[in-house]
């Protein structure tokens, strides 16, 4: 059987785990050794085909043999391995640290087959090749999150977790209505074949775009903004995370914001505002718009906050808005600065609400005005909550600061003014990250303990899964967690050179989809100008040409 054969595992594998951990329910210890086991072969699987892909080019299977763009296409290239080996990774480590952290009776409330159907969702939404199955895969990871996000939960989760759902519910709505109007119009929801087509658009012999593909690519990164929470469609989070269970809520932030993120890297250069069509999308402008208010907006917010779940959730808001900026600029490098800072988002941002969850079992609360001395009484959470804050930062040599420099540099030096702006906005982002961050670490560890401080377990305001009664046992499982996530963010540190390298390999494919299109649909696929045609393919197509 052929390599590329194998790649659909990576799907499979979460939903078999899901139905084996559902069959072991009421043991939760074996519960949690097939869960590990589960997540750990897919993560080692996700780093094997990345390895093959970059030695061999982008890895595809037609599902049932359905030749292309006619079936299902499964693709594993650069771009799709770099994310599923950070997701996979980010899941492993919360799902480790849930076992010190959830209730046993939160545990057992089917949280272990959750889990695994939320990463069969993402993991499937990095390997689809078309439009609908994106569209499948979304609702899988949705309707997954919707359960384990009131695991254990009271009203106020509930009553949060009721926005969540009706938003994410318009969200769907719009995003089938977008595809099927694509596929009226276009033909196919496949990505090869649309972006051959658009590509063949700025040929003398192309057709040109429909009317109304603008309008559905806008309809399109409505359904990409709200999964990603940009503004102004991200009220719905600060309510939602910072009330789940922590280590649900560490995973959330970790995946489910970066998988709309990744639909607009994948989609949009390529395809909606790919270099044929891109001086007409009006996707450029809200691009711009919604990375300079969702960079500074929720970080002034979380400035003047005590909670420290929700000044996370608030700093997870404003840094998809660098995301959001780069994707704007759209050049091949700021992508590539996109994935790698990506990558890191996702662990970092991740460890720092497993961090938050642990100095809430330390503390007794996550309220601002009632920690301090947390330095002395937990010195390995102090050194790395501080190195994980740092990291989001963007401070040098930690992992956060090469994927913000690639950006910030090709907005400075983008020939359209408006980017510089963009820039002055991101480097304010990263001074309040600091200051908001920084304050955390403050008042939290470096501060005198307060007078009069609570050392009881329970909960004072904050979520569901502050540890109660039985949470008074081990804390190894998260601590390990949380070090898993702290390893891999120095990792990607360590290995920065490397890892950029594949991702800027990766972007330049996205200006440029030959390869792509022609893995996908076969040798001969990308579009050429007919015998004794004039022009070729746009300027702008051959300046981001690898």
């Amino acid at each position: 059987m052929p390599l590329a054969n194998w790649i659909i595992l990576i799907a499979v594998l979460p939903m078999a785990t899901a139905i084996a951990t559902t069959l072991l329910r009421g043991w939760i210890s074996a519960q949690r050794i097939a869960g590990v086991i589960g997540l750990a072969t897919t993560t080692g699987l996700s780093i094997f085909f990345l390895i093959k892909t970059i030695a061999l080019g982008p890895l595809v299977t037609q599902m049932g043999d359905w030749p292309a763009p006619f079936g299902i296409s499964i693709v594993f290239d650069e771009l799709s391995g770099l994310l599923l080996v950070a997701a996979n990774f980010v899941a492993l480590s919360c799902y480790i640290h849930a076992f010190s952290s959830l209730r046993r009776r939160t545990e057992a409330r089917w949280f272990h087959p959750l889990a695994h159907l939320l990463m069969m969702g993402v993991n499937f939404s990095f390997l689809t090749g078309d439009l609908f199955n994106l569209f499948v895969a979304f609702e899988i990871m949705l309707m997954a999150s919707y359960a384990l996000l009131i695991l254990g939960g009271g009203r106020s989760v509930m009553a949060h977790a009721h926005k969540y759902v009706m938003l994410n519910l318009i969200g769907s709505t719009f995003f089938v209505l977008g595809a099927g109007l694509v596929y009226g119009m276009m033909g196919t929801l496949n990505y090869a074949d649309l972006a051959r087509m658009v590509a063949a658009s700025a040929l003398p012999n192309g057709d040109p775009v429909p009317v109304g593909f603008h309008a559905v690519s806008v309809m399109l990164l409505f359904v990409f903004a709200l999964k990603a929470a940009i503004f102004p469609l991200w009220f719905w989070l600060p309510d939602t995370y910072p009330t789940c269970p922590v280590a649900i809520g560490a995973m959330f932030s970790g995946l489910l914001t970066k998988v709309g993120i990744y639909g607009v890297c994948r989609l949009y250069p390529m395809i909606f505002a790919a270099p044929a069509v891109r001086e007409d999308s009006p996707a450029m402008t809200i691009l711009w718009v919604g990375a300079a208010a969702t960079m500074l907006v929720p970080m002034f917010a979380a400035v003047a906050m005590n909670q420290i779940r929700r000044i996370l959730a608030l700093t997870l808001i404003a840094h998809i808005g660098y995301l959001v900026f780069g994707a704007s600029v759209m050049t091949a490098t700021s992508l590539s600065g996109v994935v790698f800072y990506m990558m890191q988002h996702m662990i970092v941002m991740a460890g720092l609400f497993l961090c938050c969850g642990l100095i809430e079992r330390a503390g007794g609360t996550d309220d601002l005005r009632k920690l301090g001395g947390l330095q002395k009484k937990a010195p390995w959470l102090s050194a790395m909550f501080f190195l994980l804050a740092m990291s989001l930062a963007g401070l040098p040599p930690l992992s956060g600061f090469y994927g913000k420099l690639l950006i910030l540099r090709e907005g400075f030096a983008h020939p359209q003014g408006g980017y510089a702006i963009l820039a002055g906005a991101a480097l304010m982002t990263s001074l309040l990250t600091l200051l908001a961050l920084g304050k955390v670490w403050v008042l939290a560890f470096w501060s005198p303990e307060p007078d009069g401080q609570t050392r009881s377990w329970q909960r004072q305001g904050v979520a569901a899964d502050a540890p109660l009664g039985d949470q008074q046992r081990f804390a190894g499982w998260a601590y390990m967690g949380s070090g898993m996530l702290l390893v891999g963010s120095l990792t990607i540190a360590i290995f920065a050179e490397p890892i950029l390298k594949v991702a800027t390999h990766a972007t330049a494919e996205l200006n440029h989809p030959k390869t792509y299109i022609e893995s996908v649909l076969g040798d001969g696929a990308w579009p050429e100008a007919e015998p004794g045609a004039v022009a070729q393919l746009p300027e702008a197509i051959e300046e981001v040409a690898p």
